[in-house]
């Protein structure tokens, strides 16, 4: 195999790699709260409130 194919080869497979991040990425932010603070996700601890770990904020429901 040529380097030049190789070279190809392995920035064909990262582009689709960061290709893949990006919409996992984009759907894992759209599915789980985070907070606006610090970006950490919101833990539910009462039916319509979740709250922050690292911050120790509560928040409302966010729809």
């Amino acid at each position: 195999m040529s380097p030049e194919l190789l070279l190809l080869a392995v920035l064909f497979s990262l582009t689709i790699l960061a290709l893949g991040w990006e919409a996992w990425h984009r759907r894992r932010g759209r599915r789980a709260h985070t907070c606006p603070h610090c970006g950490n996700r919101l833990k539910s601890v009462e039916p319509g409130r979740r709250r922050c770990d690292t911050c120790n904020l509560y928040f409302r429901r966010i729809e």
